[in-house]
């Protein structure tokens, strides 16, 4: 399955911010609608990085600085260090991307465009109800190969 289908049946609501908002302000927008990483777009809508929980944890709040001073721009993780993925990348594809490089947020870009952000529970759920359908179909071939109605 593409990266496209998943997005389709999850949606395209993106959460954004803007890097010269403070921290404070990522980490309420990341409280409010409970997600775990918010895009940083410039004011033409263009990807500049992404901050998540963990560049809020591990270089805002483990040297000590204040979220309400600290910039989004001074801990995000800039686009030139991003890993992305593309609507034609396959869900496996993009599990083996997020589980080798240990993220949990992968933006999806078409031509420069960011359509859409997954996260690696949308890809376990999506792999669950791939592998819970197969199973359901092999154990009906199992208690009944030819399809025989007793």
């Amino acid at each position: 399955m593409k990266i496209s289908s998943l997005l389709e049946k999850k949606g395209s609501e993106l959460f954004k911010i803007d890097s010269r908002q403070s921290v404070f302000d990522a980490i309420q927008l990341l409280n409010q609608k409970k997600i775990g990483s918010l895009l940083v777009m410039n004011d033409e809508k263009k990807l500049e990085g992404i901050i998540t929980e963990r560049d809020i944890l591990n270089k805002c709040l483990v040297v000590d600085k204040n979220s309400k001073e600290t910039k989004v721009f001074e801990i995000m993780t800039t686009k030139e260090d991003l890993i992305i993925g593309t609507a034609d990348d396959t869900v496996s594809y993009a599990m083996k991307v997020m589980t080798n490089r240990r993220i949990r947020h992968l933006p999806i870009v078409d031509h420069e465009k960011v359509i859409g952000l997954v996260s690696i529970g949308d890809i376990l759920k999506k792999i669950l109800e791939e592998s819970e359908t197969e199973v359901k179909l092999l154990r009906e071939y199992i208690t009944n190969p030819y399809g025989i109605n007793l």
